[in-house]
């Protein structure tokens, strides 16, 4: 804690801020007009047949299909119409994110901040609502203190959005790492071993349990633009030059960036999948020393204005139709 900001006062500002944060993004955007925004709107009062459609083809088939965002959707319809449920989906997430980060450290005010205007942030708040549900209760889990609700909250994020039977599945896998006791070289290569072996066969299990986005992802060599690999490759470079009591301490993080590298230009949902780790990986760059603190914080700075710069005149800086 900041020796400027007493713990009530600074536990009072970001509720605020956090509140702020989620009206602005419920309310100040427009609720229609956005890419994907339809289809909320259609989940909003289609969500029980849909949920009737996949429990016909089996508990597999329902569970991989995202039963508790069909029921948030199915249960907020039958108190509000489709544009409010949206809004209260989104408002929810964002404040929810907001507070869970802001509280990390108020030293920090600024960056964390930050973090939360990043694009790929801030659009899961915007464009990909059901994928932002999820983060939140991933964000609250991860950083949480009760084991039990931890459990809880982490067991519903796959069931909200599909990405976390991935990650919750390297999560688990850095976990066994550990207690295993593996040197941190061994716990490296085993993280990249296993990466490469989940793009290899996510899209194929996908399709044989019945997962809607089985058909929409493929494996293959993807047209990339290279700037997020680029960005995200650093980041990883950076963190391991931070030195092994770091990566140690972050291995899930480093565990994701390794994922996205590995997978970059491969599979084409590598990055969907590394967007609902992106706070937990950001996050970690507070405890960077020196010169590679600097180094990030002016890269974050960087690629977030470079991003609204270049998409000044595109409706909702280009989540807009």
């Amino acid at each position: 804690m900041a020796a400027s900001i007493k713990t009530s006062h600074y536990q009072i500002i970001i509720i605020f801020i956090s509140v702020g944060y989620g009206l602005f993004l419920s309310f100040g955007v427009p609720i229609e007009s956005i890419k994907d925004r339809e289809w909320y709107l259609i989940y909003a009062y289609n969500s029980y047949s849909l949920f009737l459609k996949y429990g016909s083809f089996g508990l597999i088939s329902l569970i991989v299909n995202e039963p508790i965002w069909l029921l948030i959707n199915i249960i907020l319809y039958q108190i509000f119409d489709p544009a409010n449920v949206v809004r209260i989906i989104i408002w929810f997430s964002a404040t929810l994110v907001a507070y869970s980060v802001l509280r990390i450290d108020s030293r920090f005010l600024f960056f964390l901040l930050l973090i939360l205007f990043f694009p790929t942030v801030i659009k899961n708040h915007i464009v990909h609502l059901r994928q932002g549900l999820a983060i939140s209760l991933f964000v609250l889990a991860y950083f949480g203190k009760s084991s039990s609700l931890r459990f809880i909250l982490f067991l519903l994020t796959p069931l909200i959005h599909s990405s976390f039977f991935v990650i919750l599945f390297l999560l688990l896998s850095v976990k066994i790492f550990e207690k295993a006791r593996f040197a941190l070289d061994l716990r490296v290569a085993s993280i990249c071993i296993l990466t490469f072996a989940l793009g290899l066969t996510i899209t194929v299990a996908a399709v044989i349990l019945g997962a809607r986005q089985g058909g929409l992802y493929g494996v293959g060599f993807t047209s990339v633009s290279g700037l997020g690999f680029i960005f995200w490759a650093l980041t990883l470079f950076l963190y391991v030059l931070q030195g092994s009591v770091f990566c140690k301490k972050y291995t899930f993080a480093i565990a994701m960036l390794v994922f996205y590298c590995v997978t970059y230009f491969f599979l084409e949902v590598s990055g969907r999948i590394f967007e609902s780790t992106i706070i937990i990986v950001l996050l970690a760059s507070l405890e960077l020393s020196g010169l590679r603190r600097k180094i990030f914080v002016f890269m974050v700075i960087f690629f977030t204005v470079y991003f609204y710069i270049s998409r000044l005149g595109h409706p909702v800086f280009g989540w807009g139709l």
